[in-house]
Formats: C-alpha cells, sequence, structure tokens
C-alpha cells in the first residue's frame, strides 16, 4: 500500500470519529471539523493528504453486535473500512465525547464507481456491493460566492452484495448482505468567507496560528518509523488546552491498517519546565498513563513511560527507548 493510499484516507477516519453531518461544509478529506480551531493549522502543518482525482464519495455504516460501529468509505480507487467504538446516546455519548475518541482502519484499492464498490482486504475480509439509489436526492443550502460547485447533492441508498470483515482475534465480526448508505458529490466547496476572501482547503492548511498577546505554545512530537510501520504521538497546547493526537500505520500485503485517536484536556495534563528539558503528558482516554520527556546538557533527549492509547482492537506503547522526541514551546 503506497503513502498517498494510506494518508488519503487518516482524514476519513476523522470524519467517521467526529460524525460530520452530510451536508456540513467541511470536506469528508478534511482534517476533523470538531478540532477547535486553535488547532487546526497546527494539526494539518503535519497531516499531508493527497488531492483525490474525483469529486464524489460513497459511504455506508453498520453496527456490530461487539459493540462498534463499521463504516465503509470508498473514493477513487482506495475503500476504506472503519471501526470505530459505538456512542450510544445520552449520558453515554457525553462520556464519549468528554474522554476522545479512537478508531482502526483498513485500507485496500479496489473498484470505486457511482454503482459499486468491490475490494479484498486479505486474511480480514471482503467487500463486494452495488449500489441501490432509493428515496429523495438531497441537496444543502447553497452556499454564497463559490468557485465551482455551491452545494453538496446526497443520494441516499441501499449497497447490497457480500460485506464480510472480521477484525484481529475477532474483536469484531460483520456478515452482511445490505446496508444504507448514501453517495455524496462533490468532497468539497470552494467558497468566499465573509470577508469576500476564496478559501480552498489547501489554502485553510496553511493558515499560521496567532502569536499575539496572552499566547502560549507548546508542542510535542514523539515516534518511530520503519519500512512497513510507524507510530506517531503529537501533544499541542494552545493556551488552556491540549489536544492529543496518535497515529499508527502499518503495511500488510496490498493493504494497509491505520490507527488513529484524538482528545482534547486541560493544559495541567502536559506539563514542561522553561528550560525544556522536563516534560510529563498525562492524556485522558483513550490514552492512558503518563509519558516523560528528559534532556541533558549534552544534548541527550529521552521519552519515557507508560504512556500508551487503546484503538479498537489493538493497544499500542507511545513511549520507549525507539522513540525520537522533539519539545517546543512558546514563552
Amino acid at each position: 500500500m503506497s503513502a498517498r493510499a494510506r494518508w488519503l484516507f487518516v482524514p476519513f477516519l476523522a470524519t467517521a470519529l467526529l460524525a460530520t453531518p452530510p451536508a456540513a461544509p467541511a470536506s469528508p478529506l478534511d482534517i476533523p471539523a470538531a478540532v477547535p480551531k486553535k488547532f487546526r493549522a497546527l494539526v494539518r502543518a503535519r497531516v499531508h493528504t493527497a488531492k483525490p482525482r474525483r469529486s464524489w464519495e460513497s459511504r455506508f455504516r453498520l453496527q456490530t453486535r461487539q459493540g462498534y460501529d463499521l463504516s465503509v468509505v470508498a473514493v477513487d480507487d482506495i475503500v476504506g473500512v472503519i471501526v470505530t467504538r459505538h456512542r450510544g446516546s445520552g449520558p453515554s455519548r457525553k462520556r464519549f465525547r468528554r474522554f476522545g475518541r479512537a478508531a482502526s482502519m483498513y485500507v485496500a484499492r479496489g473498484t470505486v464507481t457511482t454503482r459499486r464498490i468491490e475490494a479484498s482486504f486479505g486474511k480480514f475480509g471482503r467487500i463486494a456491493v452495488r449500489f441501490r439509489p432509493s428515496g429523495r436526492v438531497v441537496k444543502s443550502p447553497r452556499h454564497r460566492r463559490c468557485k465551482g460547485a455551491h452545494r453538496f447533492t446526497t443520494r441516499p441508498g441501499v449497497f447490497v452484495g457480500r460485506i464480510r470483515f472480521t477484525g484481529e482475534q475477532s474483536y469484531v465480526a460483520v456478515r452482511a448482505h445490505r446496508a444504507k448508505g448514501r453517495i455524496r458529490s462533490p468532497l468539497r466547496l470552494r467558497c468566499a468567507s465573509r470577508r469576500g476572501v476564496l478559501r480552498s482547503s489547501a489554502k485553510r492548511y496553511a493558515r499560521p496560528v496567532g502569536n499575539g498577546p496572552g499566547f502560549s505554545f507548546g508542542a510535542l512530537e514523539a515516534g518511530w518509523r520503519e519500512a512497513l510501520a510507524s507510530t506517531e504521538l503529537l501533544a499541542l497546547q494552545v493556551g488552556g488546552r491540549t489536544l492529543y493526537f496518535a497515529i499508527t500505520e502499518e503495511t500488510k500485503g496490498k493493504m494497509a491498517v491505520v490507527r488513529y485517536a484524538m482528545a482534547v484536556a486541560p493544559s495541567r495534563t502536559f506539563v514542561r519546565n522553561e528550560a525544556l528539558t522536563a516534560a510529563k503528558l498525562e492524556p485522558p482516554r483513550p490514552f492512558a498513563h503518563a509519558g516523560h520527556y528528559v534532556a541533558t546538557p549534552e544534548g541527550i533527549r529521552a521519552w519515557g513511560g507508560n504512556l500508551s492509547v487503546a484503538f479498537p482492537g489493538a493497544r499500542v506503547p507511545l513511549a520507549g527507548p525507539r522513540f525520537w522526541v522533539k519539545l517546543e514551546s512558546s514563552f
């Protein structure tokens, strides 16, 4: 699985985690719209996504007996199976929002048209379905001062065929022949803001973060990378809040497994000294325990502790001797 195919689906995973409404102006390939605005430019600067060739997306979703939601999303020739914990409603949904979100995504190349999705995920399963439109076509409210399309068009329907998927150690298993879904176009709108400036997704990605009075910024990055696998952690502290963002990638034959987690917590969960020689992270769920940063006068930097993150189907360590680490701060 190429780097382009893996990174194309990172924002898909974010969309599944945050359940962006179909008519929302944010692109399904964009960074999560629910990430606080003050963090978006910082995260986008570190997550590079490939521009899709086609301007539509197919998607359907199923709930499993194991308490997970399974979504299938298809764009270009890439198909992703996204597994997230079922959020429920009421107090359980609020608790889910409070402690953050995590998902596992299985990505493979396949055949994707407006009528068909087909892809093999090796030992994990296979998706082979056809789309049958049903119901009325839904158009989002018209946006002003757009270049190209000025609204989203969603065609609801049912995907019928073979849906077979089993996760590692059978933590999730789906056997189905039909699922409700939709096809939406375009992937993004390019419309002017209230100030009359045309803002494409590329321009939004480059938007700087201010450095005015009262602004405080801190960032810790840690990770490791091998030929077929990698793990990265990013902690961004802006003002009184800290965003924790973790991603792991692993290539398995002709497919890839990408796992993603994020949480927003008070700044007291990310503590560092003024000399930037020591720092400590204690993020909330789905993260667990703590990570410790130490820098010596000789220039040696170490990232240790028992910090980890729980993804659907896997718990992954986020600290240890194999990790490189970098700490930044502004005062």
